[in-house]
This record gives C-alpha cells, sequence and structure tokens, in this order.
C-alpha cells in the first residue's frame, strides 16, 4: 500500500481508475437489464470474470444485455459517491469498453461527477501504453488481468487490484491489493 497521506484535500493529478467495477456497477445494471429482458440469471462462478461464464449463459446473450445498457446513465458504487470529491481529481480513467460507447461512458462520467475527466480505450493487456505515456503513477482496475500487465509493462505505476472476488486467479497475487477505493484514498501519499 502506498505511504499514509493526507486524505481530505488531497489532489490526484497522476492517479486513473478504470470505470467498470471500480467507477459503475457494471454487474447490477447487467442483472437488471436481463430482468427487463425476461431472462432469469444468477451468478453461478463468481471468481470468474468473464460474464458469459460467471453467469454460464451464451455470449450471444451477454451481446443482448449489452445492447439494452445505457452507457450514458450506469449506476456508480455508492462508496464513489462518498469519494466523489477525491475521484473528481483524478488525471483520467482507463477502460476497456467498446470504443463505439466511449461518448457514452463520457457522458456517464461528466455526469456523475460534474465535470470532464478524459476517458481513454484500451484492451485489458494494453492499458499499460496509457499509463506509460500519461506518466500516471497510481491505477486502480478490478481485473487482476490488468494489474498483471501494468506490473510486467509499466514498473514505475503503482498499480492496484480492487479485488471484487473475481479474476483470473491462474495469475501472481498483484502487489498492491485493496477491498475498496476508500482504502486507497485514505492511504494513498499525497500528490504534490
Amino acid at each position: 500500500m502506498a505511504k499514509t497521506g493526507e486524505f481530505h484535500g488531497v489532489n490526484h493529478p497522476k492517479t486513473a481508475l478504470d470505470l467498470d467495477g471500480v467507477i459503475f456497477d457494471y454487474e447490477k445494471t447487467f442483472r437488471k437489464k436481463a430482468a427487463e429482458l425476461g431472462l432469469n440469471i444468477s451468478i453461478k462462478r463468481p471468481e470468474i470474470y468473464n460474464m458469459a461464464e460467471r453467469y454460464e449463459i451464451t455470449a450471444e446473450q451477454v451481446s443482448l444485455i449489452n445492447a439494452r445498457i445505457d452507457f450514458s446513465d450506469m449506476e456508480v458504487f455508492d462508496e464513489v459517491i462518498n469519494l466523489k470529491h477525491h475521484i473528481k481529481d483524478i488525471k483520467c480513467f482507463i477502460t476497456a469498453s467498446p470504443k463505439e460507447a466511449l461518448h457514452l461512458r463520457k457522458l456517464n462520467v461528466s455526469t456523475v461527477f460534474g465535470k470532464d475527466i478524459p476517458v481513454y480505450h484500451a484492451d485489458t493487456k494494453e492499458k499499460h501504453r496509457i499509463i506509460s505515456e500519461l506518466g500516471i503513477r497510481y491505477f486502480i482496475d478490478d481485473y487482476n488481468l490488468a494489474i498483471h500487465h501494468i506490473e510486467l509493462n509499466c514498473p514505475e505505476c503503482n498499480a492496484y487490484w480492487l479485488n471484487r472476488g473475481y479474476g483470473d486467479f491462474s495469475l501472481p497475487e498483484p502487489e498492491n491489493k485493496i477491498n475498496s477505493l476508500t482504502e486507497f484514498f485514505k492511504n494513498i501519499k499525497k500528490i504534490s
């Protein structure tokens, strides 16, 4: 964990976050849309990241559900509301969401945080490229595969796995693991 620093009034210009699973409760939205479609789904394999495998449904069903999601109006985790004054000062978001939904993700971010925070697209295994280009010092993602690639390719970044209980458990456990965003923001060293 990063060294303890001031919690109130901290500026985070070298911090970036993932969106789904960190800011937006994609899974809650996914289940709501499945119910609207009359699909009776439930988590069968909670440790699996892939939605088709997690719910034991087809890739076509995942696509059908995703097509119903309004990516400009996704629900946020309760914790995000409490940390809004910290999160709005980060440098950017880096998401593996489909490129065609990026403008909607930006709109959702702007609505939630009351300001335009840049949103970049990168596949899970490529997020380290944007992190390097932007000089990101801290990055949080809920998928340990992304953290694994950042640790390998961008050692100057302190990448944190936000453990939501799922991931690729064939990988070594990330060096930095947190169980909440609050844990991160309470312990981050003040960046000047």
